[in-house]
């Protein structure tokens, strides 16, 4: 009976303590990344569904006596994206609650030209910008400010230093600019639906619910995570204490636990659970091995970057989107060629299992090939244009160029496809299959197509473990013929170490820019974004991969990416154009995509 009343009254309480409205809640619009860039918003920066995290803010008596209030869903952004709650309820109508999330949206986009003022004045700035800019918003603002402080505090139930400071937060709404410095107070602050959260913004990580992950797919699974706080932290020391708590007290005296990073477990336990009671998840390396149930992708902020020892067989620069410059001799690259050793495929034999595909591939290919072309107004050919002849004879002109010549016409392009062989491409897709088995029948039917046809094209994939060790994999060199040596080398890649792709992109763009072709063609292909194990992460790796690309351009070459990443649209069109990336949804249809792609941009230049 203690019990049940006990549940009950908690219940009780929690419910009216809530200061929500559930019943009116807007979820997360899938129109919040078109809304982000149409404003004017960072294109680097992708748009995600962010966590809670306590913030010192007032609470009422109620909420504190029902142990709930203490968390906060604001809008916040940082150096990878724009995080929105994932729920919005806190206003009792639901238009007004959309309304927010497009103002959330916009005013993020605006606060990008004043990251240099501190959160008071940037929140004013941003929305003063927003109202001159666009006059059309400020009815949908006004609504929102009024329905922000029919929910605010009375002036008359705060202390004065308190009722300074929300008097000065209400002018700001009314006015946005008017306000020059918030008042100090000693007690918290009371959160402002209207504006993005206070910077105090560690870091960030995607926890993954594994038993979602087996009934939605994996792909449907990391679209649906919601992005929570993370730091790097030292361990901390164990030190026995004179008196054992009892075991089921540990959790409550300090929110830790342990998961190594290494180390992936299916075992039970509750760790999920105490992951999302954390507000921010701190990550420490430990030697012990432990089991978890929760799966993490983690995008914690790197170490700052240091620079390399001098040395290494081909050093290659890289830019660096701290300092803003193009470090020289950053990265040491050296090329290889994969093992054959003991490797299933290292005969060269063509797999049987694609035999199909090949064949439509190469029909499709011939289908496309340049045709014998008849060609008029010659000074010289096979027959006489007896059109032109009587034309010319008509109108008492000497006959000139008269002659019909039949030409075959030949693609004079040359090609190299730099493939993504990191660790990510070992992972499993939606259809059950492999990245890297993916990647490699679209390696082996574009090398049988190409070859079959003559065209001139080369092959690499590339791995690295930090700026000293990019490797790039020969396949087939432009002065290789395509081969049984082509065959082994492709069915003995293997997925390994991490994508420093700026550094692959300029070795290639370098070793493309040395043909004498007409047209020269860079594919890449890849299935996530670049990566590495230093400062080689998010925006850094991202805005790198964008200077290659842009100087492979610069030299004359038409780069292309092809990508099997589903979240490859928040990132793609800053990094290579809105026309200069494809997205394969469907793992199967890779290699065909490859070989038409080619077909096409051998017939007609990638706008």
């Amino acid at each position: 009976m203690e019990e049940h009343v006990g549940l009950w009254v908690h219940a009780w309480l929690s419910r009216a303590a809530r200061e929500d409205f559930p019943q009116a809640a807007a979820e997360f619009p899938v129109r919040a990344a078109l809304w982000y860039r149409a404003f004017g918003g960072d294109p680097a920066l992708s748009v995600q569904r962010g966590g809670s995290m306590g913030s010192g803010h007032a609470r009422g008596w109620l909420q504190r006596l029902a142990g709930t209030g203490d968390r906060l869903s604001l809008a916040w952004t940082d150096a990878e994206a724009l995080h929105l709650p994932p729920r919005l309820a806190r206003y009792p109508r639901r238009a007004c609650n959309e309304d927010l999330y497009f103002w959330l949206t916009a005013l993020a986009a605006a606060s990008r030209e004043h990251a240099d003022l501190a959160w008071f004045p940037r929140n004013q700035a941003a929305a003063a910008q927003l109202l001159r800019d666009f006059p059309a918003l400020r009815p949908r603002y006004q609504g929102l400010v009024e329905a922000e402080l029919a929910l605010r505090p009375a002036l008359h139930s705060l202390p004065p230093a308190q009722a300074a400071r929300e008097r000065a937060i209400r002018q700001a709404l009314a006015c946005p600019g008017s306000v020059p410095q918030l008042p100090p107070a000693e007690r918290a602050w009371q959160p402002v639906g209207l504006w993005l959260r206070p910077d105090f913004v560690l870091s960030q990580a995607r926890s993954v619910d594994p038993e979602a992950a087996s009934r939605t797919g994996p792909a449907r699974a990391s679209a649906d995570a919601v992005r929570r706080q993370a730091l790097r932290s030292p361990l901390a020391p164990r030190r026995p204490g004179l008196l054992l708590p009892r075991q089921e007290s540990i959790h409550t005296l300090a929110p830790y636990t342990r998961m190594d990073l290494d180390v992936r477990d299916d075992a039970s336990g509750d760790c999920a659970a105490a992951a999302e009671d954390l507000e921010v998840l701190s990550l420490a390396r430990d030697g012990r091995v432990c089991a978890s149930s929760v799966r993490m992708e983690l995008a914690v902020a790197p170490p700052a970057p240091r620079e390399p020892a001098p040395g290494g067989p081909w050093l290659l620069p890289e830019w660096d989107h701290h300092g803003g410059v193009l470090r020289a001799d950053r990265c040491a690259l050296r090329e290889t060629t994969p093992s054959l050793d003991g490797r299933e495929g290292a005969d060269g034999v063509f797999p049987r299992r694609l035999e199909g595909q090949r064949k439509r591939l190469r029909r499709l290919f011939l289908a496309m090939q340049p045709q014998r072309v008849r060609m008029r107004a010659q000074a010289e050919g096979s027959e006489i244009d007896l059109d032109r002849y009587l034309l010319q004879r008509v109108s008492a002109q000497p006959p000139s160029r008269v002659h019909i010549d039949r030409r075959e016409q030949r693609r004079d392009l040359s090609c190299l496809l730099l493939a993504d062989l990191s660790l990510s491409t070992d992972s499993e897709l939606a259809d059950g299959r492999r990245a890297i088995d993916v990647i490699r029948d679209g390696l082996l039917l574009f090398s049988e197509t190409l070859g079959a046809a003559g065209d001139r094209f080369a092959v690499y994939g590339f791995q690295s473990r930090g700026p000293r060790d990019v490797r790039l994999q020969r396949v087939k060199g432009f002065d290789e013929a395509h081969g049984p040596t082509t065959r082994a080398r492709i069915a003995c890649l293997r997925a390994g170490d991490y994508t420093r792709m700026g550094a692959a992109l300029r070795a290639a763009t370098q070793m493309l820019a040395r043909e004498a072709s007409r047209q020269r063609l860079l594919l890449l292909l890849t299935d996530g974004k670049p990566n590495d194990n230093d400062v080689y992460e998010g925006r850094y790796g991202i805005e790198d991969t964008r200077h290659a690309f842009l100087a492979a351009r610069e030299l004359g070459l038409r780069p292309f990416c092809v990508t099997i990443d589903q979240q490859a649209q928040d990132y793609l069109p800053h990094v290579f154009g809105r026309h200069r990336f494809a997205l394969v949804r469907n793992a199967a249809e890779l290699p065909q995509r490859l070989t038409l792609l080619y077909a096409q941009s051998a017939r007609r230049p990638i706008c």
